[in-house]
């Protein structure tokens, strides 16, 4: 019987500067491989994949060549569903409310059961929204990494909520656990799923086994919450 040779994979989060925006990335490195590549998808998440043992200049100066490339699909990725208009989907905790205009009323949101409604002008409209999510989304997402820090007995760590355009969360090496504000838009088994995926980088750093079994302590259902991120992950970042 022939022998075969195990594929070694390892993977990291990593950021790249283009412009004045930083963009976070999941670098993913296999044995099987011997080109880079580089994806965007339909949520903006960016991927670079690359052979196990290539050196990081190779794959900084092809992130270097491809920056116009990826700079303009990332634009492409905001721009694509972003129109604001009467009737616009606007998830929230998980369901789906429809946007109402109401260009004589104060500029704010007024949320009901199935609908918002948003006073002021079309062209306030975007900011006026953006800036309600983010206002819920600070106290809840705190409130739910406290319970979950509580639950497995770990220390509440320093907190930070971001606006990233390709990452739901981070933990940086300092400790600092980063959410991303359109996690609000998600229903609470995917806002979960993704705390405790952080939580388990404080054991375990990289995306390997040991990780997601780690993960799996933290969430032992975190699957269908999973895949449910990724599904609905378009949607989340529309705006």
């Amino acid at each position: 019987m022939p022998f075969r040779r195990s594929i070694l994979r390892e993977a990291e989060q990593r950021e790249l500067r283009l412009g004045d925006t930083v963009v976070a990335y999941t670098l993913k490195r296999s044995s099987a491989r011997r080109s880079l590549a580089l994806r965007v998808s339909e949520a903006g998440e960016v991927t670079v994949n690359a052979p196990l043992r290539m050196a990081w200049r190779h794959i900084e100066a092809f992130l270097a060549k491809h920056s116009d490339w990826l700079r303009q699909r990332l634009q492409a990725v905001r721009d694509e569903g972003s129109r604001w208009h009467e009737g616009m989907a606007l998830p929230y905790l998980g369901q789906v409310r429809v946007l109402s205009l109401a260009p004589d009323a104060l500029p704010c949101v007024f949320p009901l059961a199935d609908r918002m409604i948003v006073g002021g002008s079309p062209e306030a409209v975007p900011q006026v929204v953006t800036e309600w999510y983010q206002a819920e989304a600070e106290p809840l997402l705190r409130e739910r990494l406290a319970l979950h820090v509580e639950r497995i007995g770990q220390r509440m760590p320093r907190f930070r909520m971001t606006g990233a355009t390709s990452r739901w969360g981070s933990l940086s090496p300092t400790g600092v656990l980063s959410l991303n504000w359109r996690l609000i838009k998600a229903s609470l088994a995917e806002i979960d799923y993704v705390i405790c995926h952080e939580l388990a980088h404080v054991r375990v750093p990289n995306h390997s086994r040991a990780f997601w079994r780690e993960v799996a302590a933290l969430y032992p259902d975190f699957e269908p919450a999973k895949d449910q991120l990724r599904r609905n992950g378009a949607l989340y970042f529309q705006f």
